[in-house]
């Protein structure tokens, strides 16, 4: 009887994977990739006013070029309009969707002349990608296996396309749709198994990885998309017949702009029928996975609908097929009107749009564009056109506070913007051009010149690596300036730069030590409460502690997790006390905090410093200690999670190179000399290196240069003479090639900067 049983479990274990290995083949009522390019042509020939095709890109493994086709009046001249994009399919099997936008891109140049085809290309730069993946959608249309999701990534390297019909059990292959750099880190990693599907769902090696993913990248950050649709089909039929938009992450993290988003899915949904009764239904994405949806929309704003086509038959025959195209197609014309300056069709055709310029030479600028009501610390700067100052924002009508701001202008807010419901709202704006300024100088020690990094400015940031003497290159304006050399007192003020030049000598002493950890010795001398460990594959260098190994985990859900100090540090009564340390960070913005506290008991802790977000590269944090000069504290290293999921928590924190320190950094703000530095040569990067490096110098006045690199022998091997170049920064970068183009051995070599007025030497090796 148990034999028995046991028999049936197994029986009904297998066979739905039985059925799966045996997937009837496409039916031939699909285009194949060749079809598609053919047609695509064919329509640009036909109508070469109002359609031309794009190469996008390539594919990642088989390198099978990506179109676009673009649809607008006057395709091939100036596009000062809204742009749209409809991506028909980044997931193979999923072919509906490349059947939708073939056939949309049909209507339209049949239709060009007739309402409302023809207003819709006159006033809207629409883009359509009809296969994000041509070599996943080969590898179906020529039925290898019908089943298949990704793209042809050989993760095992064996030069060898590892596939199977048995769904989900595809070994090579990244899933588009995870392999964006937004909540990349929530995505399956490789071969991680689980559930049926155990390997369809692989984000990459790393983020953006994907050639396919770059090229929808490269056209999105040249178009910045106001409204687009990407086509997906749902195997299970769990997600079919519905439309999810960006988003509100399990149902308690909406985005800012939620319930914009939610009324162009609604309305889009609204349009569709579904193949039995009632409309397509309409969700936010409630899961960070990578997915393209979200990525738009934080990178450029864009409001882009996930739309999962048909039903679990993700391949149905022709019949079922062309309905599905012509019923979903009904959203399209929806989102098209929507986006259209107005409508009588519409029930509302809000949008905030505009042109930045130069209040002085008129010319356009790209600046970026903040509406302070719907505004979050992780976007990517919303920026206007770099060539025409436009910009394009979707957004609901109301009233709004806006900010203008480009490095090298002045600030321009706006308040009290009423944005328009029924048609489109215009504020063009001129930002004024800061002048420019030099700031120069040198960075010193009581014992002369020193190496140290400068850190000028807050949104717009300018680093440079200095071995004493420097020119920096700005705009007029106050600023917050860090100067850090290893093993001197950091300086750490707010500077003000006059028109022209201006310059300051620093002069930072050696450090005293209160306090230092650097992980090197171990964790003694540490309370710690949570999984924090030391490791050496994420750390500023040598060993770091984490609450996340290497940055592969991710913390626990409502997790309150930290390291202490066991004993106190006795302050001196020195009011220079500083605390820094290199942090690495990554956690969910306003919600999961990471804190330094400080306590004189143990029990009851006050907070000094708090931070959340992504910031996953290195950084030193400083804290002023001054407050508690002469007391006696432990100090505590803590992160806190406040989720109700535990996909909501993320790699955590990484803490390297704790310093309690007092010293001395001044500057001689008081000379300023208006004749600027003449040149500066600095330091190469990467030294050692291989194969190339990039030499940075700095010219104060226009003059000759030239470039040398000799090598121990004091013989020439090569020479970079670009003659006059103008005030500013210029580099070249050296591939290790003597003039001939002949690579050189590895070794020391030297390189030396000559111009009208300055000559300065430096070392640097070749390592092989």
């Amino acid at each position: 009887m148990k034999k028995h049983l046991l028999f049936i479990v197994i029986t009904m274990l297998l066979l739905p994977l039985a059925l799966r290995a045996n997937l009837p083949p496409l039916p031939e009522c699909y285009d194949t990739y060749d079809e598609i390019v053919t047609r695509l042509f064919e329509l640009e020939d036909l109508y070469p006013t109002h359609a031309k095709v794009h190469l996008i890109g390539h594919s990642q493994q088989d390198e099978v070029p990506i179109y676009a086709m673009q649809l607008t009046t006057n395709v091939t001249g100036d596009w000062e309009k809204p742009a749209l994009l409809f991506v028909g399919q980044v997931h193979a099997e999923e072919v509906l969707g490349v059947q939708i936008t073939m056939s949309n891109i049909e209507e339209l140049l049949a239709n060009r002349q007739q309402a409302p085809y023809g207003a819709w290309l006159y006033q809207l730069d629409t883009w359509w990608v009809p296969t994000l993946n041509p070599e996943g959608h080969k590898v179906v249309t020529d039925n290898l296996d019908t089943s298949y999701r990704k793209n042809k990534r050989d993760n095992n390297n064996n030069g060898i396309f590892d596939y199977s019909p048995q769904v989900g059990y595809d070994i090579d292959g990244v899933d588009i749709n995870r392999n964006f750099d937004f909540n990349f880190v929530h995505g399956d990693t490789l071969m991680q198994g689980g559930g049926n599907e155990p390997y369809d769902y692989y984000r990459g090696p790393y983020a953006m990885s994907e050639s396919e993913v770059q090229a929808i990248k490269r056209l999105s950050d040249e178009k910045k998309f106001t409204y687009s649709i990407c086509w997906h089909s749902s195997r299970t039929g769990n997600f079919a017949e519905k439309v999810y938009y960006s988003f509100n992450w399990k149902d308690v993290r909406p985005s800012p702009d939620h319930n914009f988003a939610r009324g162009i899915a609604q309305g889009v949904a609204n349009q569709i029928q579904k193949e039995g009764i009632g409309t397509y239904e309409y969700y936010p994405n409630a899961s960070r996975q990578g997915a393209f949806h979200d990525w738009m929309y934080m990178q450029y704003g864009t409001i882009q609908l996930l739309i999962e086509c048909g039903t679990r038959n993700l391949q149905p025959n022709e019949t079922i097929m062309l309905d599905t195209v012509d019923r979903c197609s009904n959203g399209v014309w929806w989102m098209l009107e929507r986006a259209m300056p107005f409508s009588s069709t519409s029930p509302s055709n809000s949008l905030l749009t505009g042109r930045i310029t130069d209040s002085e030479t008129g010319a356009a600028i790209e600046a970026e564009v903040i509406v302070q009501e719907r505004h979050a610390p992780w976007f990517h700067p919303r920026t206007s056109d770099p060539e025409t100052g436009l910009y394009y924002r979707p957004i609901n009508s109301g009233s709004f506070s806006l900010l203008f701001r480009q490095k090298g202008y002045w600030d321009l807010e706006l308040p009290n913007v009423i944005v328009n419901n029924s048609s489109w709202t215009t504020r063009n704006v001129a930002l004024d051009p800061k002048e420019a300024a030099i700031l120069y100088g040198s960075v010193n020690s009581p014992n002369g010149p020193i190496s140290a990094e400068i850190r000028i400015g807050d949104v717009f940031e300018d680093v440079l690596n200095i071995e004493g003497d420097y020119i920096y290159h700005g705009f007029e304006g106050e600023y917050p300036i860090t100067i850090f050399a290893e093993g001197y007192y950091p300086y750490r003020e707010m500077i003000t730069l006059e028109p022209g030049a201006n310059m300051y000598h620093f002069y930072l002493s050696a450090i005293d030590t209160v306090f230092s950890e650097d992980w090197e010795d171990g964790i003694s001398g540490w309370e710690i409460e949570g999984p924090w460990v030391l490791q050496n594959e994420l750390a500023a260098d040598g060993h770091a502690i984490t609450d996340s190994w290497g940055g592969r985990g991710h913390y626990a859900q409502n997790c309150d997790v930290w390291i202490k100090t066991e004993d106190k540090i006795s302050l001196p009564a020195d009011s220079s006390l500083l605390l820094y340390f290199d942090s690495h960070l990554y956690t969910e913005w306003e919600f999961d905090p990471v804190t330094v506290e400080v306590s004189s008991d143990g029990d009851e802790w006050e907070e000094i410093w708090r931070k959340s977000g992504r910031h996953d590269w290195w950084q030193k944090e400083y804290i002023e200690l001054g407050d508690f000069a002469g007391e006696e504290l432990y100090f505590r290293f803590r992160l806190q999670d406040d989720s109700i999921d535990d996909k909501m928590t993320d790699p955590g924190w990484t803490i390297d190179n704790i310093m309690i320190i007092t010293g001395d950094a001044v500057s001689n703000e008081d000379e300023i000399n208006q004749s600027p530095a003449l040149a500066v040569l600095y330091p190469n990067f990467p030294n050692p290196f291989n194969p190339e490096t990039k030499i940075t110098y700095s010219l104060g006045q226009a003059q000759n240069v030239s470039l040398d690199i000799y090598n121990v022998r004091g013989q020439l091997v090569h020479r970079y003479a670009p003659g006059m170049q103008g005030v500013g920064d210029h580099y070249f970068v050296w591939n290790g090639k003597d003039q001939n183009g002949k690579e050189v051995s590895s070794g020391v070599y030297f390189y030396r900067l000559k111009t009208d007025t300055y000559t300065k030497s430096r070392k640097m090796m070749l390592m092989k």
